[in-house]
């Protein structure tokens, strides 16, 4: 990474200080509970601008300072979070590193060890269980099927359960069809027996199957004690045969060991709902990459609290479209690749890199997502400039 790309890691470095500084009003009075922050701050600022002038002699140790005094930033931010008050969403921040003052170090970093294309496509994981999974066809970015995949010694006993769910999703749909419950509902279980009987997607049903939980929980006064039960029972079926695959277990294991705050996963649909916008506007991108972001945004913005389930599936979703492009980017030099699908890739990054600033602090710190701050930061290093 050259000179200027280090540079613009270190300025970005001394704008998110300057801001928090600023949230936290700069206090100068000794005893005020957040002037030792305010001068962890200030000495980080100071130390990050002494590394921008001298910037082309930058060592490796000198970056092992920057992440010592953040460091001590934390700590100080530690002693000062109980004593607080109107100021400690910004303290707090500097804890949870909310600010990203880590993914910028570890930048640095990568800038300095002259990260190439193979060592980040070492990092790059393969198409992760989600509800969508990403692929080229034809040279267009599309999402592809995802064949249910039971253990040898669960298939059996999984594909009959699902079986069993699927025919009885049949009569649940025909009642349904002779009442009067609101469109939604309708709708909700019409995508669930189509979500089940596409045998495909097992996240895909999973996720289905909680909305359909979410709507009759909120309708239940408007349904008749026979329905409620008619309709609770189908999902309880469904809930057990999707326990039955290990894939769906795994997942969901993964989604409640998760750590992520509201505004957190608000940030992340914020970049996902963006890059949906985005992707309309391309030939290079299948219509249902767009619709599958829209719908894994949607499922985390209707609740307050949005099940973690869902969370997951925002995440990963986005990790990987990350996936199928930078392996396609990367790998043009080890596989001879038509001219569309190159510049399909390298469009589909530009616009990646346009939508995802506010998700990649977020997605750097979520426990198996840390590969796309690598990816970010060296397509942000091998972006060229921009002409004014």
């Amino acid at each position: 990474m050259n000179s200027e790309r280090l540079g613009n890691l270190l300025n970005e470095i001394d704008k998110r200080l300057g801001r928090l500084g600023k949230s936290l009003g700069d206090p100068i009075d000794e005893m005020h509970p957040n002037s030792g922050v305010a001068k962890q701050i200030a000495a980080l600022r100071a130390e990050t601008r002494r590394q921008t002038s001298k910037i082309d002699t930058l060592k490796s140790a000198d970056v092992d300072q920057l992440e010592a005094m953040v460091g001590d930033l934390r700590e100080a931010a530690s002693r000062a979070l109980p004593s607080s008050h109107s100021v400690v969403h910004p303290v707090k921040s500097i804890l949870t590193d909310e600010v990203g003052l880590t993914n910028l170090i570890s930048g640095l970093r990568i800038g300095l060890t002259l990260l190439g294309p193979d060592d980040v496509l070492e990092v790059v994981p393969g198409q992760k269980t989600a509800a969508f999974q990403f692929g080229f066809t034809d040279d267009v970015l599309t999402v592809v099927d995802q064949p249910l995949r039971p253990h040898q010694r669960e298939e059996v006993v999984a594909l009959a359960a699902l079986e069993a769910a699927i025919e009885q999703g049949d009569y649940v749909n025909q009642d349904l069809e002779q009442t009067n419950v609101s469109p939604r509902l309708r709708d909700g279980f019409l995508r669930l027996q189509a979500a089940l009987a596409s045998r495909r997607n097992i996240v895909l049903a999973g996720a289905r199957a909680q909305i359909c939980v979410r709507l009759v929980n909120g309708e239940s006064d408007e349904l008749s004690p026979s329905l409620t039960a008619l309709l609770l029972g189908h999902l309880e079926g469904v809930s057990s045969a999707l326990a039955q695959f290990q894939e769906w277990r795994a997942y969901c294991e993964n989604a409640f060991a998760m750590n992520v705050d509201p505004d957190s996963v608000r940030k992340v649909a914020e970049s996902a709902r963006s890059l949906a916008h985005e992707v309309k506007k391309t030939s290079a991108i299948d219509p249902s990459v767009s619709d599958a972001l829209e719908t894994v945004v949607g499922w985390v913005e209707t609740e307050p609290a949005p099940d973690k389930r869902d969370v997951l599936s925002l995440v990963r979703s986005l990790e990987n479209i990350w996936s199928a492009v930078t392996k396609a980017l990367l790998s043009l030099g080890k596989e001879v690749l038509s001219e569309a699908r190159k510049l399909a890739a390298k469009a589909i990054v530009g616009l990646l890199l346009t939508t995802a600033a506010v998700a990649i602090p977020v997605l750097g710190k979520l426990p198996g997502s840390e590969w796309i701050q690598t990816a970010y930061t060296f397509f942000k290093g091998t972006e060229p400039p921009k002409v004014p």
